[in-house]
């Protein structure tokens, strides 16, 4: 496995082998453990991201969206057990320019 170094201040050094040795764990060991969540939390925001936007551009090339107060009327009801007919979607160009 190759070496990289990381430069600690004294403060995150002292800091980083308290925990370990509260954890029983090297501080290696929690520095791999730390790195990797955080690996793991960017690549999901990646994601999550990348999905928002893919979404974005179906409504675009869909047009159609929901009008999202009576969509949430909708679910509060339906959480409720109350049956509600589902709003009928909206052309997109109805929520961002009403007047027209």
């Amino acid at each position: 496995m190759p070496n990289l170094s990381v430069k600690l201040d004294e403060a995150t050094r002292q800091r980083l082998q308290a925990v370990a040795s509260r954890q029983g764990v090297t501080p290696h060991s929690l520095m791999l453990k730390a790195i990797t969540a955080e690996l793991n939390r960017a690549e999901e925001l990646g994601a999550f991201v990348a999905r928002a936007l893919q979404a974005r551009e179906r409504v675009m090339v869909g047009g159609q969206v929901f009008d999202g107060p009576t969509f949430s009327d909708f679910l509060r009801a339906r959480v409720r057990g109350i049956e509600l007919p589902r709003p009928a979607s909206q052309d997109i160009a109805e929520q961002t320019n009403p007047s027209v």
